[in-house]
């Protein structure tokens, strides 16, 4: 859904009294989102109205070449899956599951708040003052026909096209409470009232979609899992970067210069030569050979340009210098094997894992011996609000197995890791006060650990062996 403004002029209403619309209270709390459509008229009238206010809107946008690195010796295998292929447009038409059926999904759901949790002080008192709650009790209460439509509602909203959502199913699982564990703060299962009881059924679609979700998104990994393919890395692969596109306002000569200059530099190859642009553009460049192309731009939050694809932050960077380091003294956690990585790009071009989250690991590293490849999905994240999104991609970790078993049916000599490169570290992860050891055991390593990469990578060869 896109946000208009009032009357379709992306401004937001300024009318007050009588002549301001039924709504006002909602709308006056819709109007703290500034969203914009990206459709070109939409940006056009944004344009025009930032004129009208004095603003500048004239860019100049410089292209930057990228050079391909690597070599048709190089043969370095990618997974991905076969061309053309979408599990909700497929002719496969699962149906929810209730309560009591075999293959049905268990579902956590913790209500509570992050600001009880911190408060709370320490991890085991957090984890003691959690209580489970069940909406058994309350199910009369619950209109399952409106539940049921809602549920449809998040289902087109999240493109679960081939999901058959049966009410009776809807019925079953409010009438049932062993399908899910729900943490809940006691006081909120009073409901005294119409309002207190339709808030518990607010928290019962909850536990429904997720419970939904769940299922959808398993029968989706088992399609998927059988239409895995593995391809050959080539400057063709969607993954590489043709060119940057750098955009500077044109009013700032100086940035237009610099823009300019770099661009050149570029185009001669001077990349080791290149100084550090931060001062004016803000934006650096690392040459790199263990990278599929050269260079990779970064930048910092403050800079003064655009520039696409999005350039490495101040982490993605410390992980490619750190990788490009290891490749070019032969380290000996790499065991005598070469180490390619690029950067994983995102949707539509990149290597993803559950999609419906928008989860593209931010690099792929190869650790290649002769025709046996190792190839690790790395992404460096933090961790310090550790929620929903952040399990699933810890999850990969663990999950990777199942999908190399049916990548080795199509090519034995591949192996597959995933891991997460926090950069907050264990002691700071707001989940019941877990060790670094145990966060390891899960595939989760601490950039702020001197050693870390290498640490990685001794892990997956010794996984492998």
């Amino acid at each position: 859904v896109r946000l208009k403004g009032w009357n379709m002029s992306l401004k937001r209403h300024r009318k007050t009294g009588a002549e301001a619309p039924a709504d006002s209270a909602e709308l006056a709390e819709l109007e703290k989102l500034y969203v914009f459509g990206l459709r070109a008229n939409y940006m056009q009238t944004f344009r025009d109205l930032l004129a009208k206010e004095g603003m500048r809107t004239e860019q100049e946008t410089f292209s930057l070449p990228v050079t391909w690195n690597f070599s048709r010796k190089t043969d370095l295998k990618l997974i991905r899956l076969q061309e053309d292929e979408r599990y909700d447009l497929s002719d496969q038409r699962p149906a929810l599951p209730g309560p009591e059926e075999d293959g049905r999904p268990n579902v956590t759901l913790d209500l509570y708040s992050r600001l009880q949790s911190v408060a709370s002080g320490d991890a085991s008192g957090r984890e003691a003052e959690r209580s489970l709650a069940s909406l058994k009790p309350h199910a009369a209460f619950f209109d399952a026909a409106r539940v049921h439509v809602r549920l449809l509602r998040r289902k087109r909203q999240r493109d679960w096209r081939n999901l058959a959502v049966p009410l009776r199913t809807v019925e079953r699982l409010l009438q049932s409470d062993d399908w899910y564990e729900l943490y809940l703060p006691p006081e909120r299962l009073h409901a005294a009232g119409f309002r207190q009881a339709r808030g518990l059924e607010d928290v019962a679609v909850d536990l429904v979609t997720e419970y939904a979700e769940r299922f959808w998104r398993g029968q989706r990994r088992r399609w998927e899992h059988d239409r895995i393919t593995v391809v050959t890395l080539d400057e063709d692969d969607p993954n590489n970067a043709r060119a940057y596109d750098l955009s500077v306002d044109s009013a700032e000569d100086q940035l237009v210069r610099d823009a300019s200059e770099l661009a050149a530099d570029l185009r001669e190859g001077r990349y080791a030569e290149l100084k550090d642009w931060y001062a004016r553009l803000k934006v650096g460049v690392i040459p790199t050979r263990a990278h599929a192309y050269q260079p990779l731009l970064y930048a910092r939050k403050d800079r003064v340009v655009t520039v696409q694809p999005v350039p490495l932050d101040v982490t993605e960077r410390h992980v490619v210098e750190g990788l490009e380091r290891l490749a070019r003294k032969d380290d000996p956690c790499l065991q005598g094997r070469e180490l390619f990585l690029i950067r994983n790009l995102t949707r539509g071009r990149g290597v993803s894992f559950f999609d419906d989250f928008g989860y593209y690991p931010d690099f792929i590293v190869w650790l290649k011996e002769g025709e046996r490849q190792h190839v690790l999905f790395l992404d460096p994240k933090g961790l310090s609000r550790f929620g929903r999104r952040e399990r699933e991609k810890v999850q990969l970790h663990r999950n990777m197995a199942e999908i190399e078993r049916q990548v080795r049916r199509v090519d034995p000599n591949l192996r597959l890791g995933a891991y997460v490169l926090s950069v907050t570290p264990a002691a700071e992860i707001d989940d019941r006060g877990r060790s670094a050891r145990d966060w390891k055991a899960d595939g989760v390593y601490f950039l702020n650990e001197s050693d870390c990469l290498e640490q990685v990578i001794r892990h997956a060869l010794q996984s492998a062996a």
